[in-house]
Order: C-alpha cells, then structure tokens, then sequence
C-alpha cells in the first residue's frame, strides 16, 4: 500500500512538473525572439516610441495550483470509494496506468525534440484533465444516486 502511494505522490508530482515545465519553456521562448527583434531592430534607426498604455498581462498562476488540481482529484477519487466501490475500483486503475505512463514519459522527457514534449505535455494535461472531470462527474452522480434514494 506504501508504495503504491509512493508511486502516486511520485506520478502527480511529475505531471505537476510537465504542466509547470510547459509554460516554462513557452516564456523561455517568447524571451529570447523579443531579444532576437530587439537586436535586429536595435541596428536600424527608429523613430523614438509613440506613448501607449498597456495593461499588464495576468500574473500566472501560482506553481502550487497545477498541484492543488491533482490533490483535488485525488481527494475526490477518495470520496468515490465510499460512495461507489465499483467506479471507485476503475477510476483507481486507470489514475494509476496514467501515472505510470506519465512516469514512463518523465524519465525519458528531456532526450526527447521539443515539437515530441510540446505534444506529449498537452496530452498527459489532456488525459488528466479529462480523468479528473470523470472522477468528479461520478462523484457527482453518486451523491444524486444517493439523495435521490432518500424519501
């Protein structure tokens, strides 16, 4: 039962790191061609900047939050167990193969081409997104199921 937590902690933490090294690696991107357009753009003579407000983009959302969405659904497959065995045992299974797929992929993560991460970091967010969504609609309907029984 340890190690099967282990491996959990171990998965989510890993799928937490793919979604935060994503955006990551999006910023890293976008720096460096601003810094590429500036140095070319620097050569040429400008006229000096028209005055613009700008609003400030939102401020990203904090590291902890791809971590809290994972812990949530954990929590809420953990709900599903009490309130139906039979789903509880196939959401189970299926968040593990996940977390070992993921697991797989992080290993191998940084020997793989950008365009390879870019794709395999959306479907892992993808599949987790959408097991997660299932979880809670089986909770969901559980807890109807339940309170509907009541008269």
């Amino acid at each position: 039962m340890v190690c099967k937590q282990k491996n959990l902690c171990l998965g989510v933490l890993l799928c937490s790191v793919w979604v935060l090294t994503g955006c990551q690696s999006d910023n890293n991107a976008k720096t460096s061609l601003q810094n590429k357009s500036q140095v070319s753009n620097s050569s040429a003579v400008q006229a000096p900047p028209k005055q613009i407000s700008v609003t400030p983009p939102p401020a990203p959302a904090p590291a902890d939050s791809k971590a809290t969405k994972i812990g949530l659904c954990q929590s809420e497959l953990a709900s599903l167990k009490q309130i139906s065995p039979r789903a509880y045992a196939a959401k189970q299974a299926e968040f593990n193969r996940l977390l070992n797929n993921a697991s797989v992929y992080g290993s191998i993560r940084g020997e793989v081409n950008a365009d390879t991460k870019d794709t395999l970091d959306a479907l892992y967010k993808f599949k987790t997104n959408q097991l997660c969504a299932d979880i809670q609609f089986e909770v969901l309907q559980g807890l109807i199921r339940r309170g509907e029984s009541v008269k």
